[in-house]
């Protein structure tokens, strides 16, 4: 049906008149937020995308019109259940990027407005609903989103960017760090430093015949990861590789389950300072030495990281970059919505700490 679908179509689904769907589709003000939704959520509903019929005038047909860049979403998609992550808080990379964001917003006298997205509490209807509620110019899309609801904004004609997440063949402004080249670093680290059995505790996986990473960035340094082992002439050993969910208890279950296959192992990177920091919670609890008998190497350089005992060796993010490049590139996107999708890789370094011990001097 969705080819076919008018404006009279989504008047009669959402109860209201064909010259009330025509005002909201233009952001007249003159519109109860209850009377908007219901027409938003009909719209999506019926697949209504503002195309042109015979049986409508083009007044009525256009996309709504976007509203000026005041107001900018920072909508942090998250993959934890929300019992699991009540709020920005738990996991200080995020906070940090929406810090570097908000600053470059107050340059140009812009409102940054954070909520958190949990997996599976939204559809499409409920996004957009989201999104008026909030009176959104413009979106920073944060974290692994789901393709859909990429489309869901792209289809509101609103300018967007997504931050630490990047999607495969679909066209979208993003920005987000060299989750490759940081990941591929932080293991030819440990192979200089002499070692050779490296494991590593990733994201969720899909299942298949090699564990792939459900989080795009995630799997960036898990293919960093397998690049330093075999350039290096060492094959990439399966039984070495843990799944978590990113948290700290995830990082502990998962180091756990390595130790209990009990293969050996003298190095361990993790995809995440958060994991990192419940993997060494497990090492300890095994009796294992750290660094002198399992050396360990995390990623993002969260601040808690430098203050672990022995402080945790890692690869920084510049998480306020992220936020302000995210904020730029908007703006860019905002005046000229036609212009060609671009992503941003910002770099990383290395920060020796002392949770990696040399094999080799």
């Amino acid at each position: 049906m969705t080819g076919s679908v008018t404006i009279k179509d989504v008047a009669s689904q959402a109860e209201v008149s064909v010259g009330t769907v025509s005002r909201v589709f233009n952001n007249h003000s003159n519109v109860t937020d209850e009377i908007r939704q219901r027409v938003l959520k009909a719209a999506s509903e019926l697949g209504y995308h503002g195309r042109s019929t015979p049986s409508t005038s083009d007044h009525a047909t256009r996309p709504p019109m976007p509203r000026p860049l005041k107001e900018i979403g920072f909508l942090h998609y998250s993959h934890l259940d929300a019992s699991l992550e009540s709020n920005i808080g738990i996991n200080p990379f995020w906070s940090h990027i929406l810090h570097g964001a908000e600053n470059e917003a107050r340059i140009s006298n812009r409102k940054i407005m954070y909520r958190t997205l949990y997996q599976g509490d939204h559809s499409p209807q409920l996004l957009l609903s989201t999104i008026y509620d909030m009176k959104l110019g413009g979106i920073l899309l944060v974290g692994p989103t789901e393709p859909e609801m990429i489309k869901t904004i792209q289809e509101a004609k609103l300018p967007l960017v997504l931050v630490d997440n990047y999607i495969p063949r679909l066209s979208a402004d993003a920005v987000l760090c060299d989750n490759f080249e940081g990941g591929r670093e932080a293991v030819e680290y440990l192979i200089h430093a002499g070692h050779r059995q490296i494991a590593f505790i990733g994201g969720p996986t899909l299942q298949g015949s090699r564990p792939i990473n459900r989080v795009y960035t995630i799997e960036r340094r898990a293919a960093g990861y397998r690049t330093a082992l075999l350039d290096a002439g060492i094959a990439v050993d399966y039984n070495l590789y843990e799944s978590g969910d990113l948290t700290a208890e995830g990082g502990y279950q998962a180091c756990q389950r390595l130790l209990a296959k009990k293969v050996s192992f003298s190095a361990l990177f993790c995809a995440n300072d958060t994991t990192a920091i419940g993997a060494l919670k497990a090492l300890r609890d095994h009796g294992c030495r750290v660094p002198e008998e399992v050396s360990l190497v995390g990623f993002d350089d969260v601040e808690t990281s430098q203050y672990l005992s022995p402080a945790l060796t890692t690869i920084r993010v510049n998480k306020e970059a992220l936020g302000s490049t995210a904020v730029k590139n908007l703006v860019a996107r905002a005046a000229d919505m036609d212009a060609v999708s671009t992503t941003t890789i910002l770099e990383v370094e290395l920060v020796e700490r002392d949770s990696v011990h040399h094999l080799t001097s």
